[in-house]
């Protein structure tokens, strides 16, 4: 294996868990700011190219995109342990996102509820 930047296996992986937990924020993040565009004055809902100013349709794009490769990459990852096809197992991947995403904010803000 290469030496990429002097980092040992044990540093890898504690390299990978910072950039799993990271994904997850950015993940969640996404799905915060989603709904609260979407919910709109006074609880009504909106839809993407609406017109509203808030609801801006490229970032909204360009959300999804960076949020459909989070959980394709969590779905994978679930896949190790888990053997149901990916199409049956997205809930989870899901779920998993936001449990991660919870222990992120966790991680960034000790003592603080997430």
């Amino acid at each position: 294996m290469r030496d990429w930047g002097g980092a040992s296996g044990r540093q890898h992986t504690l390299l990978a868990e910072i950039l799993g937990l990271a994904m997850a924020q950015r993940a969640a993040d996404i799905l915060d700011r989603h709904r609260a565009a979407l919910a709109g004055p006074e609880g009504t809902e909106l839809s993407v190219g609406s017109g509203q100013p808030d609801v801006d349709d490229a970032q909204f794009a360009l959300d999804n995109a960076i949020f459909t490769a989070v959980l394709d990459a969590a779905n994978e990852c679930l896949g190790r342990f888990d053997a149901r096809p990916a199409d049956e197992r997205w809930c989870d991947a899901l779920l998993q996102l936001i449990q991660l995403a919870q222990v992120a904010r966790l991680g960034a803000n000790p003592g603080q509820p997430g």
